[in-house]
């Protein structure tokens, strides 16, 4: 078991992390517009006309709107390499924007943006050495069953990893996990989940984001142990930007008990809820 003093400083280490990240040039606050590209369309508030293309984007413009991708500023017609790409592309626009694609859509990044500029502190519960808990995590059986799907709110399926079986205030609960991307060269698994919290209105001290928050838990690749620490509930991007997506917890990971633990939501200078 984490000795309490350990968990409690991992946790405002972590904390500060998640500041930064949240008003860093790629966090979610920078996120302006994210622009799904289906056929030839300008995209605010960036110059150039988008197209798609295999394997992204392209644009077109004039050496005088200055876009500039991969460091070659354009003057036609080029490629942007989307983020499967071996080398996805970088693009530079004016005024310190900036590009990015996934899948067919267009992402576009203000390091100075208003959100940010606004932005303080992701408000957070105290840290409670008692929401540490253990678990169980069961995979999903291929031989028996194909792995099962859930949908995020753009209607992408989630690939669903296994089951993790906790109890949380006395309550126990077997919560759907799904595949995560590695973090830091460790797999992981993605608890999305909502708990009575969730229901409170926002300005309420013990509420926390209506849509649900994330829980990340260290793959251990087949079934085994794992530790279920609530403090590490953190908020989707979503809660920062609408030009997110958030995914919709599943049914059976809505949970009425609240867990006051973890990320509530972004303040802002004033003190109100910043999204």
């Amino acid at each position: 078991m984490t000795d309490p003093a350990d968990g409690a400083a991992a946790a405002a280490a972590a904390a500060a992390a998640r500041d930064r990240w949240a008003r860093s040039p790629r966090g979610p606050l920078a996120l302006v517009n994210a622009q799904r590209v289906d056929h030839a369309q300008p995209v605010w508030p960036v110059p150039g006309t988008w197209a798609p293309a295999v394997g992204g984007l392209t644009v077109t413009a004039d050496a005088a709107d200055g876009v500039v991708v991969d460091g070659v500023p354009v003057d036609g017609t080029v490629l942007v390499a989307g983020d499967e790409a071996v080398v996805p592309s970088a693009v530079a626009f004016p005024d310190g924007f900036a590009g990015t694609v996934s899948g067919s859509t267009l992402r576009v990044w203000d390091p100075a943006s208003d959100a940010i500029a606004r932005f303080t502190r992701i408000d957070r519960f105290p840290y409670a050495a008692d929401l540490v808990r253990p678990g169980r995590y069961t995979p999903v059986d291929d031989s028996l069953e194909a792995p099962g799907h859930v949908l995020d709110a753009a209607g992408d399926p989630l690939l669903v990893a296994g089951t993790v079986e906790t109890t949380v205030g006395g309550v126990v609960a077997s919560l759907l996990a799904v595949r995560s991307a590695p973090f830091g060269g460790v797999a992981r698994l993605q608890l999305i989940v909502q708990d009575g919290t969730s229901a409170l209105p926002e300005d309420d001290a013990a509420s926390s984001y209506s849509m649900g928050r994330f829980l990340f838990v260290d793959d251990p690749g087949g079934p085994a142990d794992v530790a279920v620490d609530w403090n590490g509930l953190v908020l989707p991007p979503c809660a920062f930007s609408y030009q997110y997506a958030c995914p919709i917890p599943p049914p059976q990971n809505r949970l009425v008990i609240p867990i006051p633990a973890g990320e509530r939501h972004p303040i802002d200078h004033d003190g109100a809820v910043l999204h």
